[in-house]
């Protein structure tokens, strides 16, 4: 029965991360052919960097504004946009809101990515479409009642579908979703992922017929092991740039900021400024996919004259207008990706450095082109922190093998470099300025589940003058090797450990005058609110199994013992039963925790509320009777944060949102998730 279950369980899951898919896949194709088009209409054509050359003067300096000003237009008037959808936000939502993201805002922001990108400006696409994939597997699994970790993964999932879809790279895809948003390589999540992010691939590939990567280059090759050397200065070079070009993106923002202009004149002041250095240098315009093709291929206009020097000293000026123009766009506000900018700046470094060994060691490297490859994947790992993912997007875009080595020697030191100077991502320094940071699964369990949850408040406690012989027998007896020690007033002192007082035991120093306040050690204690993050720091400070829960006024109030958060980590994180379930009883005054082995193949699980059973009391929705689930108890969402618990009878009736405690095999409450009545769902 267990096996069947959870063969179950697989197939439910691949088929949701497979529907994930096909969504991201379509987002992938419906914005790529809306860019395309407003690209023809605004003369850009398919080459942007063709097109920019062509047009007249007053046309390349007023387009990129007239899109800024459209894209403004767009959020102000036809949808209005809030927080909700940009990429620090899809990572919120997997580490705390665990899978919300508004679909309206991603639309939003992607008709005005599409005004900004379509004309021009410095951005790319790969931003929007993810959002749009997120939003659009985000929507699914609040239909289908996903649990919240069910939510998260599939956000995930959207997250690899829509960068799949992006760059035809459904490894790369899988990794960035995993290394970047999820930040767990676990393979239960690692199979949804996978299948979310092929499904993607296959689709777009059909849809476009052709499976050939990216960009067509030249083979790659290294001219001995020695080279080896250079690519490796290559990546601290690449790490330097990349926190640069964090900083120009952060101070761009805030040059805007602070300039006294409605939000309208500044985007378009931000569309001008990038007119007027496309004017000089037409390669800033667009995303950067037509620059980096011709840097890696050696075939600009640009780069076929002219002595090495002056070959260096180009490449590096179209590195600093790129990352100018990418942070004006993006501080002036305009919506959009920053992954394929970064590219065409590392090519760009890349491609210089390149050039300067190949003319001071001439035998012994390679070609400078390989050397623009190299530097795209080391200031994307510089930017992303995430050189797994920086080496496999490069490589499925060149189908080059040879190009591996440098890029993991590379890519990890760029990666290393930026880590060291700047400790934020270019993704997770949205989150630091919010007060919040990139989580895995384990992380999110620890910082979102408060304490309370897991304390338990039936403990023994001694006063600080109690004798040592009444406490051996309590340390013989207690379930952590830990007792707590009280003031007068129930305060919170310290604890005693049955390692300490066997020490001196040993040492014969317990006389009989020692009391509890002689053998406690100080430590702090945690509230019933704080998160379980905070307990584990405690436990790794002062070497304890169990700490003090105190109330507001300090006064002892339970403890909270690590193997019970360990046991929230194995059913929350592996997503395994957990057989103990904990109950609460009161006494008077007095709460005391039992704990009670369920029988195997019985699960006390929290679920959400039906969509149908809204506005039906328990006799309507005759759970028990349909579902074979016993519902124990009621949970209400009342905003901000607080919930009530409510004791159900025939007549309460079950609003949207609610969500319900229930006692029941694990076959039917995996009906109950997936909408398999046994006796027919109504």
């Amino acid at each position: 029965m267990k096996t069947a279950q959870r063969t179950r369980e697989w197939i439910a899951e691949y088929l949701r991360a497979a529907v994930v898919g096909l969504l991201g896949a379509l987002a992938c194709i419906l914005f790529r052919g809306a860019a395309e088009g407003v690209q023809r209409a605004t003369g850009f054509g398919h080459n942007v960097i063709e097109g920019a050359r062509k047009m007249p003067w007053w046309a390349i300096l007023t387009v990129p504004a007239a899109g800024m000003a459209v894209a403004w237009a767009i959020g102000r008037f036809l949808v209005p946009a809030g927080r909700g959808a940009g990429f620090s936000d899809i990572m919120e939502a997997v580490s705390v809101k665990k899978g919300g993201v508004s679909l309206r805002s991603a639309v939003t922001r992607s008709l005005a990515s599409l005004a900004a990108i379509g004309t021009g400006n410095s951005i790319g696409r790969e931003g929007p479409i993810i959002s749009l994939a997120a939003a659009a597997s985000s929507r699914m699994t609040k239909i289908l009642g996903a649990t919240p970790r069910e939510r998260g993964l599939l956000l995930g999932c959207g997250v690899a579908a829509g960068f799949a879809g992006a760059y035809n790279a459904p490894i790369a895809g899988a990794v960035f979703a995993l290394e970047v948003v999820l930040g767990n390589f676990a393979v239960e999540l690692f199979a949804p992922v996978v299948v979310a992010s092929a499904i993607s691939t296959l689709v777009t590939r059909g849809v476009y017929g052709t499976d050939d990567p990216i960009f067509n280059i030249p083979r790659f090759y290294m001219h001995s092991a020695w080279e080896v050397v250079p690519y490796i200065v290559l990546g601290v070079l690449c790490g330097f740039a990349a926190v640069g070009f964090q900083a120009a993106l952060r101070r761009s923002e805030a040059f805007f900021k602070r300039l006294p202009l409605p939000r309208a004149a500044v985007m378009i002041v931000g569309g001008l400024l990038l007119g007027a250095i496309a004017l000089l240098w037409p390669e800033v315009c667009g995303n950067g996919y037509a620059a980096i093709d011709e840097i890696v291929n050696q075939k600009g206009p640009r780069l076929l004259s002219g002595s090495w020097w002056q070959l260096a000293a180009m490449l590096v000026s179209l590195m600093i207008v790129k990352t100018i123009g990418t942070a004006i766009t993006v501080g002036a506000g305009g919506a959009g990706g920053v992954f394929t900018p970064s590219m065409f700046i590392g090519a760009a470094l890349g491609g210089a450095f390149g050039v300067v060994v190949m003319n001071a060691a001439p035998h012994v490297t390679g070609d400078w082109g390989g050397y623009a490859l190299v530097g795209m994947g080391c200031l994307v790992a510089g930017t992303t922190r995430a050189p797994i993912m920086a080496v496999l997007v490069l490589f499925e875009m060149t189908l080059d093998y040879q190009i591996m080595v440098p890029l993991l020697l590379g890519g990890t030191t760029a990666s290393l470099v930026a880590r060291t100077i700047y400790p934020h991502s270019i993704y997770d320094e949205g989150l630091s300025a919010r007060g919040s940071g990139p989580l895995g699964l384990e992380e999110t369990v620890l910082t979102t589940t408060p304490v309370g949850d897991v304390m338990r408040q039936d403990v023994a406690p001694v006063q600080r003058t109690t004798p040592y012989t009444e406490i051996i027998p309590m340390l013989a007896q207690t379930r952590s090797g830990t007792i707590f020690v009280v003031g007068d007033r129930g305060e919170h002192l310290g604890v005693i450990k049955i390692r300490d007082v066997v020490e001196l035991a040993q040492l014969g120093d317990l006389g009989p005058g020692i009391i509890a306040v002689d053998l406690m050690t100080r430590i702090d204690a945690v509230r019933a609110d704080d998160p379980l993050s905070r307990a584990f720091d405690i436990y790794e400070s002062n070497d304890v199994d169990e700490i003090p829960v105190v109330d507001r006024d300090g006064k002892l109030s339970g403890g909270v013992a690590r193997k019970d958060v360990m046991a929230v980590l194995h059913m929350e994180v592996l997503k395994r039963q957990n057989l103990r379930a904990k109950f609460v009883r009161r006494d008077d005054e007095e709460a005391h925790a039992d704990y009670v082995e369920l029988p195997k193949g019985v699960e006390l699980a929290r679920v959400p509320a039906r969509p149908e059973h809204a506005g039906r009391t328990f006799v309507e929705a005759q759970i028990r009777t349909r579902w074979r689930l016993t519902v124990l108890s009621l949970l209400r969402n009342e905003g901000e944060g607080r919930e009530r618990r409510i004791l159900p009878d025939a007549d309460t009736r079950i609003e949207a949102g609610d969500d319900l405690i229930v006692l029941g095999t694990t076959e039917a409450i995996a009906n109950w998730r997936g909408g398999d009545g046994p006796g027919g769902a109504s």
